[in-house]
């Protein structure tokens, strides 16, 4: 049997994202190694299960991430542990 290491991502929320927690920053465990689409997975699941009355299905996939640096990091950045990243979701207006 393999053993899996674990890492801990700090998800700070924005705008809607904000229904996610009572807090600033969402704990999000994910195994060593991992990139921003297997978080964007992780937190899929976290709305399914948790939050699947809200209208947050699609917050993971149209969701930007920012790094501390405030840049943009695309679906391939690898997440170090205990790493603060950020998640901004679209905004929509005319």
């Amino acid at each position: 049997m393999v053993d899996i290491d674990f890492m801990e991502i700090q998800l700070k929320l924005y705008g809607s994202s904000k229904l996610l927690s009572d807090k600033e920053t969402l704990l999000i465990e994910l195994p060593e190694n991992s990139n921003i689409e297997q978080l964007r997975n992780s937190l899929s699941k976290i709305i399914s299960n948790k939050y699947s009355k809200s209208n947050l299905g699609n917050l993971p996939k149209s969701a930007a991430f920012f790094s501390k640096n405030n840049e943009v990091i695309n679906d391939n950045y690898k997440l170090k542990d205990k790493e603060l990243i950020s998640i901004i979701p679209p905004i929509g207006g005319g």
